[in-house]
């Protein structure tokens, strides 16, 4: 009985070991199982390869991924479907793989059946005693992609940023740590691989007032998260400035909390400097401005009693007087004149440096313009007891196109300063073909040559500088303001040609220039000429023998008195109408009818130009003559008075000659 016990014991026993052991080969034949599927399932690539560099083994994801067949990747090398350029570096990784250094996330390219590549990313092992490596490979082609796009996206960001100086930055308030793009270091120039502290290289290069109204903006943000932006400057090395325009805005967690800081930060040092460069243009024209204001108010203030001055000594030099008195009344006058030239002298340099200077073309006789030039001259040289001469080219043609007072106005110069600075000897003005042309444009060129003291060589330059003489005694014993050669030189440039000089001291010098004219039809000048002067004389005539009403509105009682004189002068059987304002005026022409007016622009109560739009909104005025008398003879005034309905303008101060002239043109 005991003896079957125990062998009924023993039978259990095997039985359970039996089932044991068919559990265990049950469940390996699982695993097996298991493996085998996923061997044969996964989308990664498994292989079990050699040192010699052949597949032994390797999973349907390789096929499918590479498109080759198994046999055509185990019966080749696997370096065969390595792309070329990372080949050494496969190599270089299978000898590591031989020294048993396990691969990591090793990554290369390999070739497609169908010439596409394609990234791998590797984990491998190998068993140094059977020389058999075991790998996974990954396809992380759509990651690489990705980096490569983030790649190509910082690089665009870093030279769009490069391009418009605009660099970004990050505050970690956790860490910490400033973080700064490329373009930050080059607007800063500080060098990214010398591992500065960001924070303190930044803020050295600030003044302690923007420090702490930084610091203010910051802890503002965080504590109100808001955004904030500044401008200001810092200080490079050799002590240069730059300015930046910066803004910040809050990084905010889920729990409401501020974490960073982050912003822009852009170079506008450039557009600072352009700012400062219009600001500067800006005060300078304003300074233009206000020194053309002021010369045109001086001028006017000025020009007001010397018309007075001019006008009456024109009128009493024309009267019967002793010869003291005619020397004397000479003497005032030809003073109120030179008063007059400085004053232009110095409005024409003004026009001159303002960029408002203009000319004006017409034909122009130049015999006869050099004659009247070396009429002003005569008495004066007659005085000094020099010979004052004019030689001409028999081949000039008699009219050519140019601006015949600015012409002048340097002939005037030249001459003047000839006949001031020569005591004995001669003063020669000689004007003569350089070179005859076949078109309608000839080259002559004008020489003034005299026989006076001469100039230094090393002053030859300094003559033509604005109020600079040859020396301080020039200044003292001649006189004049040293604008002449100045003012004579910027004309001249408008013509295309410049003054040269020659001079020797004690013996004279020879100041010329080249213009190059073009001729005018001299025949119908002239007829035109020849016409205008017998319309003329005839108009005169019949005008002396009319009664004509004549409004005179004035303010300065002188200057109406002198205009009253002179009219009387021109036309004795007019009537004067006299006005002190605008108001006056139109007053009188509600009940008076008259042939012209005379028309002053400055003036209390109601200027000239708000009368005349007053005057011209009344039908019955539109073709009343209304003539300008004005002091201010800026650039524009002239436009000024016809734009707002006057005919003509006539400055002040003027002569008997110009006011009759102008009055013929209307009536």
């Amino acid at each position: 009985m005991k003896k079957t016990l125990l062998s009924h014991i023993t039978s259990n026993q095997k039985i359970k070991q039996l089932e044991t052991e068919l559990d265990y080969y049950k469940s390996k034949d699982t695993l097996q199982e298991n493996f085998d599927y996923f061997f044969n399932e996964t989308t990664d690539l498994i292989c079990i390869a050699n040192l010699d560099g052949y597949f032994l083994k390797i999973n349907p994801a390789f096929t499918n991924t590479l498109g080759y067949t198994e046999s055509e990747l185990i019966t080749k090398k696997f370096i065969n479907y390595v792309y070329s350029d990372d080949i050494e570096k496969t190599l270089n990784e299978i000898n590591n793989l031989s020294e048993g250094i396990n691969t990591i996330n090793f990554s290369n390219r390999y070739l497609r059946k169908d010439g596409s590549k394609i990234w791998l990313q590797w984990i491998s092992t190998i068993n140094l005693e059977t020389k058999i490596v075991f790998a996974i490979a990954r396809d992380i082609s759509g990651i690489k992609n990705t980096q490569e796009k983030l790649i190509l996206s910082e690089k665009l960001l870093n030279e769009s940023q490069k391009m418009a100086k605009i660099g970004s930055w990050e505050f970690d308030l956790i860490s910490n740590k400033l973080y700064w793009s490329d373009e930050l270091y080059n607007i800063f120039e500080i060098d990214k691989s010398a591992k500065e502290n960001l924070a303190e290289s930044y803020r050295s290069r600030l003044t302690i007032e923007d420090i702490n109204h930084l610091d203010q903006l910051a802890d503002r943000t965080i504590k109100e998260k808001i955004s904030y932006e500044v401008e200001h400057p810092f200080t490079l090395s050799g002590n240069r400035k730059k300015w930046l325009l910066g803004s910040g805005e809050p990084v905010i967690n889920e729990a409401g909390e501020v974490i960073k800081i982050r912003g822009v930060a852009r170079d506008i040092t450039a557009q600072k400097e352009r700012d400062a460069a219009i600001k500067a243009k800006e005060f300078a024209e304003l300074a233009n401005q206000a020194k053309s204001d002021f010369l045109a108010n001086m001028s006017h203030e000025i020009r007001t009693p010397l018309n007075g001055i001019i006008g009456f000594t024109d009128l009493l030099l024309k009267t019967k007087l002793d010869s003291d008195q005619q020397v004397y009344m000479s003497n005032i006058n030809q003073s109120a004149n030179l008063l007059l030239d400085i004053i232009n002298d110095i409005l024409d340099f003004s026009k001159i440096e303002s960029g408002k200077f203009e000319l004006s073309f017409e034909p122009v006789n130049l015999r006869s313009l050099a004659e009247q030039v070396i009429d002003l001259f005569k008495s004066h040289a007659l005085n000094k007891k020099i010979d004052l001469n004019l030689m001409i080219d028999p081949n000039i043609p008699k009219y050519v196109i140019t601006d015949s007072v600015r012409l002048k106005q340097v002939l005037v110069n030249l001459i003047g300063n000839a006949v001031k600075f020569t005591n004995f000897g001669e003063v020669l003005l000689q004007i003569e073909i350089v070179k005859k042309n076949k078109n309608q444009f000839v080259p002559i060129c004008f020489s003034v040559i005299d026989t006076g003291i001469g100039i230094q060589n090393h002053n030859l330059n300094k003559i033509f500088q604005s109020f600079v003489q040859e020396d301080v005694s020039t200044s003292k014993k001649f006189g004049g303001t040293g604008l002449g050669l100045s003012i004579s030189n910027q004309i001249l440039e408008k013509l295309n040609s410049k003054i040269n000089v020659k001079s020797v001291v004690g013996e004279g010098s020879n100041f010329n220039f080249t213009i190059n004219f073009e001729t005018a039809n001299s025949l119908a000048t002239k007829e035109q000429i020849s016409g205008y002067v017998d319309e003329k004389k005839n108009n005169k005539s019949n005008k002396l023998s009319k009664k004509f009403k004549i409004l005179i509105v004035e303010d300065n009682k002188i200057n109406m008195f002198l205009c009253t004189k002179m009219i009387h002068s021109i036309l004795p059987k007019s009537t004067i109408l006299e006005a002190y304002n605008g108001k006056m005026a139109l007053e009188i022409l509600e009940n008076q009818n008259v042939n012209l007016i005379l028309m002053d622009i400055q003036m209390p109560i109601k200027n000239g130009y708000e009368t005349t739009i007053e005057i011209r909104n009344n039908d019955k005025f539109k073709n009343l003559p209304i003539i300008a008398l004005t002091a201010g003879i800026m650039i524009g005034e002239k436009e000024k008075c016809i734009e707002n309905g006057m005919d003509d303008f006539i400055s002040k101060p003027f002569k008997l000659i110009e006011l009759q002239t102008i009055i013929n043109k209307y009536i």
